[in-house]
């Protein structure tokens, strides 16, 4: 596996850099996009059965990609109902260029990696059927049942579904106490993993790259209902929704159910334009206020060159490239997106939040750490 964690302070953090730290309503702090919805800890339209935390790309080998999407937030403790949704299709998207963003006018540019859930056993398992689907052609390349890791009859596919420790880690309170709740700009050293102690669902799937349709493509998740007229939830890069959206309501006296309407788009490619642009607006207006704890905010032009950046929300990946960040180039549990991400968005008023990454990756299929007990 090609793990590459990189340094926290010697990463090159330019003008394109993304910010996307993990935000949400006031006086509430959530994951990179657990719990995603208005309000406080509301998962989208209800379900936490199709909430997105967090998706990665990272490859496992020359030849293989990892492709992992992790749902269900605070599984056992706010998402108590711990089986996957029977009535949701839950999906990994990747498009090959700019085409494939716009979904099935251009079905050869885009794939889709869709998994669905039988009814719960009486063991507690659940079988799952995993299809690769290009919009005109659909095939399954993997089934299993929750909780074991499965190998395709050819050897080509690996996949599991299951209970797995959160990996992704962000000091939350000590930020709701100084960041966001006092406008300061110092953290703990040592800082206190919040997510530390929590486990979630993970969706893992190892697959051979030529499967992506390309060496450079963009991903991201989304979970909808079977027959894909309702979107439920969506994520490419880490925590876009829940800060850029979220933040509405702190800066603009407003509302957040911008997080809702963002979540329903189906086709990245609009991100920057629906309604008005209102998103790109929504991403703007939070640069430009973080931004000035630093004593210098970003200016219009900056926060524009930033936004333009960051959406499209889609997560862009490089086979050819081993090294991960979270950010330019596909995303491993390792990779620290919060001080990347907290750097940009606060115009380097605030470094690092001082949490590390997690130490019970796996080094094999399928990576995620066992669940807490």
């Amino acid at each position: 596996m090609l793990f590459k964690q990189r340094s926290k302070r010697g990463t090159a953090i330019g003008l394109s850099a993304l910010a996307m730290v993990a935000l949400g309503a006031p006086a509430v702090v959530y994951g990179a996009d657990h719990l995603d919805a208005p309000g406080k800890f509301q998962s989208p339209l209800g379900r936490h059965d199709a909430d997105i935390n967090d998706v990665y790309a990272f490859p496992a080998d020359a030849t293989h990609t990892v492709l992992a999407m992790t749902t269900h937030p605070a599984l056992g403790v706010i998402t108590t109902q711990t089986a996957y949704a029977t009535d949701v299709a839950y999906r990994i998207n990747v498009a090959t260029n700019a085409r494939g963003l716009k979904g099935r006018r251009h079905p050869g540019d885009r794939v889709s990696f869709v998994v669905r859930f039988g009814q719960v056993r009486q063991d507690g398992t659940q079988s799952y059927h995993v299809t690769r689907s290009n919009g005109d052609e659909s095939e399954v390349i993997a089934s299993g049942r929750t909780g074991s890791v499965s190998t395709s009859e050819h050897g080509k596919v690996k996949s599991f579904a299951g209970p797995r420790s959160d990996p992704f880690f962000f000091d939350l309170s000590a930020f709701n106490n100084t960041v966001q709740a006092t406008g300061g700009t110092g953290f703990a050293n040592p800082g206190v993993d919040f997510f530390k102690a929590l486990n979630t669902n993970a969706i893992v799937l190892q697959i051979p790259n030529r499967e992506l349709g390309g060496d450079k493509v963009s991903i991201w998740g989304s979970t909808t209902s079977l027959d894909g007229k309702v979107q439920y939830d969506r994520m490419g890069r880490p925590a876009i929704n829940t800060v850029f959206n979220g933040f509405k309501k702190v800066f603009n006296s407003g509302v957040d159910t911008d997080k809702n309407d963002f979540n329903a788009i189906k086709n990245p490619a609009h991100d920057a334009t629906v309604d008005g642009g209102k998103f790109r607006a929504n991403v703007v207006k939070v640069l430009e206020e973080f931004s000035s704890l630093s004593g210098t905010a970003y200016t219009d032009a900056q926060a524009g060159g930033l936004a333009d950046v960051l959406l499209p929300d889609v997560l862009p990946y490089d086979t050819s490239n081993p090294v991960t960040n979270g950010v330019f180039n596909g995303r491993s549990p390792a990779d620290d997106v919060i001080d990347t991400e907290l750097n940009v968005v606060t115009k380097g008023a605030v470094p690092s939040d001082n949490v590390g990454p997690h130490t019970d990756y796996l080094p094999t299929f399928p990576y995620l750490g066992v669940p807490h007990s």
